[in-house]
């Protein structure tokens, strides 16, 4: 049910590649499976990068899944240290209406077990006023999505993973 998030989070890093971009640190895309079912594909993936010793590698964990609609901000989880920087990524979205940062309200599911685990999360804050229009439905399909809004998606989410993986500093868990 969450085609939507994963074109924006695939486009987002070939955005993040055709601009030639190269960040200090791996952006992973992930893309769960089983949300409904007892989100095995989150918590397969939680096990694997802990047992492959990678947990602490993972800086932030970002999902895309309340639809692609007009982009707010984020909502964020994690430590209160780690709040300043977010607040200047978010600045850089003023320009397209997505500069809110929530805290507390990560609003995530997928990437749940990886916070349980002490990664911080976020999740794209969209307008969802439509949500529940497509949500489940025969008229959950691509070609309703507007390309503006899944423009400015792609743009927030390139934006946040690029800077987050690029800093000179890890994010504060």
């Amino acid at each position: 049910d969450d085609a939507g998030g994963c074109i924006v989070t695939w486009e987002a890093l070939r955005l993040i590649h055709l601009l030639d971009l190269q960040p200090k640190r791996t952006i992973r895309l992930v893309l769960f499976t089983n949300e409904e079912n007892g989100i095995r594909g989150a918590l397969d993936y939680r096990d694997m990068v802990i047992e492959n010793g990678e947990i602490d590698n993972h800086v932030l964990a970002l999902e895309v899944d309340f639809g692609v609609f007009e982009p707010r901000g984020f909502g964020f989880r994690g430590s209160d240290e780690a709040i300043p920087l977010l607040e200047q990524i978010s600045a850089l979205l003023e320009p397209i209406g997505a500069s809110t940062l929530r805290q507390g309200t990560a609003g995530t599911v997928d990437v749940g077990p990886l916070n349980r685990e002490g990664v911080p999360i976020m999740g794209l804050d969209v307008d969802t006023e439509r949500y529940f229009w497509y949500h489940h439905t025969a008229a959950d399909r691509m070609e309703i999505i507007d390309a503006n809004e899944l423009a400015r998606c792609v743009a927030a989410v390139a934006v946040m993973a690029y800077v987050v993986a690029d800093m000179p500093e890890r994010l504060p868990r």
